[in-house]
Protein backbone atom coordinates (compact mmCIF):
# COMPACT_ATOMS: atom_id res chain seq x y z
CA UNK A 1 0.00 0.00 0.00
CA UNK A 2 1.55 3.55 -1.06
CA UNK A 3 2.00 6.06 1.73
CA UNK A 4 1.02 9.57 1.01
CA UNK A 5 3.60 11.72 0.15
CA UNK A 6 3.50 14.60 3.06
CA UNK A 7 4.92 17.52 2.10
CA UNK A 8 6.02 20.35 3.63
CA UNK A 9 5.89 24.42 2.92
CA UNK A 10 10.02 25.69 1.73
CA UNK A 11 10.97 29.00 2.45
CA UNK A 12 11.28 31.34 -0.76
CA UNK A 13 14.38 31.87 -1.82
CA UNK A 14 16.05 35.25 -0.68
CA UNK A 15 15.68 38.43 -2.12
CA UNK A 16 19.28 39.97 -3.81
CA UNK A 17 18.60 42.73 -1.33
CA UNK A 18 18.17 40.36 1.36
CA UNK A 19 21.28 38.75 0.20
CA UNK A 20 23.32 41.92 0.19
CA UNK A 21 22.48 43.10 3.17
CA UNK A 22 23.13 40.20 4.58
CA UNK A 23 26.14 40.79 3.23
CA UNK A 24 26.89 44.20 4.37
CA UNK A 25 25.78 43.46 7.58
CA UNK A 26 28.77 40.64 7.96
CA UNK A 27 31.17 43.05 6.82
CA UNK A 28 29.62 45.70 9.69
CA UNK A 29 30.20 43.32 12.70
CA UNK A 30 33.40 41.94 11.66
CA UNK A 31 34.24 46.29 12.05
CA UNK A 32 35.27 46.28 8.86
CA UNK A 33 33.81 49.97 8.36
CA UNK A 34 35.25 51.91 11.91
CA UNK A 35 33.04 53.69 13.85
CA UNK A 36 32.09 57.36 12.03
CA UNK A 37 33.20 56.41 8.76
CA UNK A 38 32.05 56.68 5.41
CA UNK A 39 29.52 53.94 3.96
CA UNK A 40 30.09 52.95 -0.06
CA UNK A 41 27.99 54.78 -2.06
CA UNK A 42 24.90 53.09 -3.98
CA UNK A 43 26.93 53.62 -7.01
CA UNK A 44 29.63 51.86 -5.28
CA UNK A 45 27.95 48.82 -4.03
CA UNK A 46 25.54 48.29 -7.04
CA UNK A 47 28.92 47.86 -8.95
CA UNK A 48 30.62 45.89 -6.59
CA UNK A 49 27.93 43.64 -6.02
CA UNK A 50 26.62 43.65 -9.65
CA UNK A 51 23.19 44.79 -8.90
CA UNK A 52 21.23 47.65 -9.41
CA UNK A 53 21.23 50.74 -7.36
CA UNK A 54 17.21 49.77 -6.70
CA UNK A 55 18.06 46.38 -5.02
CA UNK A 56 21.01 48.59 -3.11
CA UNK A 57 18.71 51.15 -1.92
CA UNK A 58 16.36 48.49 -0.27
CA UNK A 59 19.44 46.67 1.47
CA UNK A 60 20.65 49.78 2.74
CA UNK A 61 17.21 50.93 4.15
CA UNK A 62 17.33 47.71 6.04
CA UNK A 63 20.78 48.05 7.78
CA UNK A 64 19.35 52.14 8.46
CA UNK A 65 16.50 50.78 10.19
CA UNK A 66 18.70 48.53 12.19
CA UNK A 67 20.90 50.74 13.58
CA UNK A 68 23.77 50.11 11.79
CA UNK A 69 24.32 53.21 9.60
CA UNK A 70 22.87 56.34 9.71
CA UNK A 71 22.35 58.94 6.11
CA UNK A 72 23.49 62.61 6.60
CA UNK A 73 22.93 65.57 3.73
CA UNK A 74 26.14 66.12 2.47
CA UNK A 75 28.02 63.54 4.32
CA UNK A 76 26.21 60.03 2.90
CA UNK A 77 25.60 57.01 4.71
CA UNK A 78 28.18 56.75 8.05
CA UNK A 79 28.83 53.54 10.11
CA UNK A 80 26.91 54.04 13.57
CA UNK A 81 26.98 50.63 15.40
CA UNK A 82 29.04 47.41 14.91
CA UNK A 83 25.13 45.58 15.96
CA UNK A 84 21.58 45.52 15.17
CA UNK A 85 19.61 47.87 18.10
CA UNK A 86 16.31 46.92 16.44
CA UNK A 87 14.80 47.12 20.28
CA UNK A 88 14.77 50.81 20.56
CA UNK A 89 12.88 53.50 18.03
CA UNK A 90 11.44 56.41 17.68
CA UNK A 91 9.00 56.87 15.15
CA UNK A 92 7.53 60.53 13.84
CA UNK A 93 4.06 58.65 14.59
CA UNK A 94 4.57 58.74 17.98
CA UNK A 95 6.07 62.20 18.83
CA UNK A 96 2.65 64.29 17.23
CA UNK A 97 1.59 65.42 20.94
CA UNK A 98 3.78 67.99 22.68
CA UNK A 99 3.77 66.50 25.29
CA UNK A 100 5.73 63.45 23.73
CA UNK A 101 8.22 65.63 22.10
CA UNK A 102 8.40 66.90 25.67
CA UNK A 103 9.45 63.53 27.53
CA UNK A 104 11.89 63.21 25.12
CA UNK A 105 13.45 66.27 25.84
CA UNK A 106 13.76 65.13 28.80
CA UNK A 107 15.40 61.94 27.75
CA UNK A 108 17.48 63.42 25.56
CA UNK A 109 18.86 65.96 28.57
CA UNK A 110 19.68 63.02 30.43
CA UNK A 111 21.40 60.99 27.94
CA UNK A 112 23.06 64.38 26.41
CA UNK A 113 24.29 66.01 29.14
CA UNK A 114 26.30 63.25 29.91
CA UNK A 115 27.59 62.10 27.09
CA UNK A 116 29.30 65.66 26.61
CA UNK A 117 30.81 65.26 29.98
CA UNK A 118 32.07 61.93 29.03
CA UNK A 119 33.15 63.65 25.94
CA UNK A 120 34.89 66.26 27.62
CA UNK A 121 37.22 63.20 29.01
CA UNK A 122 37.50 60.89 26.37
CA UNK A 123 38.03 62.95 22.72
CA UNK A 124 40.33 62.14 20.51
CA UNK A 125 42.30 64.91 18.06
CA UNK A 126 39.97 62.65 15.41
CA UNK A 127 37.08 63.34 17.38
CA UNK A 128 37.66 67.15 17.87
CA UNK A 129 38.30 67.58 14.26
CA UNK A 130 35.42 65.41 13.55
CA UNK A 131 32.77 68.31 16.17
CA UNK A 132 34.69 71.06 14.52
CA UNK A 133 34.24 70.27 11.20
CA UNK A 134 30.22 69.54 12.00
CA UNK A 135 30.27 73.24 13.30
CA UNK A 136 31.96 74.58 10.40
CA UNK A 137 29.15 73.39 8.19
CA UNK A 138 26.74 74.76 10.48
CA UNK A 139 28.55 78.42 9.43
CA UNK A 140 27.22 78.00 5.86
CA UNK A 141 24.30 76.58 5.92
CA UNK A 142 21.30 78.33 3.81
CA UNK A 143 18.23 75.66 3.96
CA UNK A 144 15.79 74.36 6.91
CA UNK A 145 17.27 70.85 5.68
CA UNK A 146 21.16 71.70 5.97
CA UNK A 147 20.61 73.42 9.23
CA UNK A 148 19.23 69.96 10.80
CA UNK A 149 22.14 68.17 8.86
CA UNK A 150 24.12 69.69 10.43
CA UNK A 151 22.77 70.19 13.80
CA UNK A 152 22.63 66.24 13.68
CA UNK A 153 25.75 65.90 12.34
CA UNK A 154 26.93 67.97 15.91
CA UNK A 155 25.37 66.00 17.98
CA UNK A 156 26.22 62.64 17.05
CA UNK A 157 29.87 63.75 16.41
CA UNK A 158 29.27 64.35 20.42
CA UNK A 159 28.26 60.79 20.92
CA UNK A 160 30.89 59.26 18.91
CA UNK A 161 33.54 61.35 21.28
CA UNK A 162 32.66 59.10 24.39
CA UNK A 163 34.35 56.36 22.82
CA UNK A 164 31.24 54.51 23.73
CA UNK A 165 29.36 52.32 21.24
CA UNK A 166 26.04 52.51 23.23
CA UNK A 167 26.04 56.19 23.01
CA UNK A 168 26.48 56.52 19.68
CA UNK A 169 24.10 54.35 18.77
CA UNK A 170 21.26 55.84 21.42
CA UNK A 171 22.34 59.21 19.73
CA UNK A 172 21.78 57.68 16.13
CA UNK A 173 18.01 57.24 17.04
CA UNK A 174 16.71 59.90 19.32
CA UNK A 175 18.82 62.65 16.47
CA UNK A 176 17.19 61.60 13.23
CA UNK A 177 16.00 63.83 10.68
CA UNK A 178 12.97 62.68 11.50
CA UNK A 179 13.10 63.32 14.59
CA UNK A 180 14.41 66.68 14.18
CA UNK A 181 11.39 67.48 12.30
CA UNK A 182 9.03 66.45 13.88
CA UNK A 183 10.77 68.56 17.15
CA UNK A 184 10.75 72.03 14.99
CA UNK A 185 7.03 71.76 14.06
CA UNK A 186 6.30 73.23 17.25
CA UNK A 187 8.80 75.86 17.71
CA UNK A 188 9.67 77.58 14.39
CA UNK A 189 8.80 77.61 10.60
CA UNK A 190 11.41 76.88 7.86
CA UNK A 191 13.29 80.14 7.06
CA UNK A 192 13.17 81.56 11.01
CA UNK A 193 15.11 78.47 12.32
CA UNK A 194 17.76 79.10 9.92
CA UNK A 195 18.07 82.28 11.57
CA UNK A 196 18.00 80.64 14.42
CA UNK A 197 20.65 78.16 13.75
CA UNK A 198 23.19 80.56 12.63
CA UNK A 199 22.55 83.13 15.55
CA UNK A 200 21.56 81.18 18.37
CA UNK A 201 22.40 77.70 17.87
CA UNK A 202 25.58 77.69 16.72
CA UNK A 203 26.89 79.80 19.25
CA UNK A 204 25.74 77.62 22.08
CA UNK A 205 27.57 74.56 19.76
CA UNK A 206 30.26 76.24 19.80
CA UNK A 207 30.62 77.10 24.00
CA UNK A 208 30.13 73.32 24.08
CA UNK A 209 32.88 71.88 21.63
CA UNK A 210 35.00 74.05 23.35
CA UNK A 211 34.78 72.71 26.53
CA UNK A 212 34.90 69.40 25.22
CA UNK A 213 38.19 70.65 23.11
CA UNK A 214 39.13 71.70 27.39
CA UNK A 215 38.68 68.71 28.93
CA UNK A 216 36.39 70.76 31.12
CA UNK A 217 33.56 67.85 31.66
CA UNK A 218 31.37 69.71 34.13
CA UNK A 219 31.18 72.89 31.86
CA UNK A 220 30.52 70.47 28.80
CA UNK A 221 27.57 69.22 30.99
CA UNK A 222 26.28 72.84 32.21
CA UNK A 223 26.61 74.01 28.53
CA UNK A 224 24.48 71.05 26.30
CA UNK A 225 21.83 70.99 29.79
CA UNK A 226 21.51 74.86 28.92
CA UNK A 227 21.60 74.38 25.47
CA UNK A 228 18.56 71.80 25.22
CA UNK A 229 16.31 74.08 27.75
CA UNK A 230 16.83 77.06 25.63
CA UNK A 231 13.74 78.35 23.05
CA UNK A 232 12.94 74.92 21.76
CA UNK A 233 12.19 73.59 25.58
CA UNK A 234 10.12 76.40 26.32
CA UNK A 235 8.07 76.13 23.10
CA UNK A 236 7.23 72.48 23.82
CA UNK A 237 6.34 73.71 27.40
CA UNK A 238 3.67 76.11 25.93
CA UNK A 239 1.96 73.60 23.32
CA UNK A 240 2.44 70.71 25.87
CA UNK A 241 0.01 73.22 28.23
CA UNK A 242 -2.00 74.43 25.23
CA UNK A 243 -2.85 70.95 24.57
CA UNK A 244 -3.68 69.53 27.84
CA UNK A 245 -5.94 72.68 27.81
CA UNK A 246 -7.97 71.94 24.84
Amino acid sequence: MNRPFIGELLDPPPSLASMVAKRLREEIEQRRFPLGTSFPTDAELAKAFGVSRTVVREAVSSLREAGLISTQRGRGSIVIAYTASPGFKITSEELDSADRLLQLYHFRSLIETEAAGLAAQKRTDEDIQRIYEALERGNHLDTFDSAIAADIDFHVAIAQATQNEYFLRLMATIRTATTARALLRYDSDRDSYVDFYRTVVQKEHLGIADAIRGGLPAKARQLLKKHLGGRRYNALLKSAATQASA
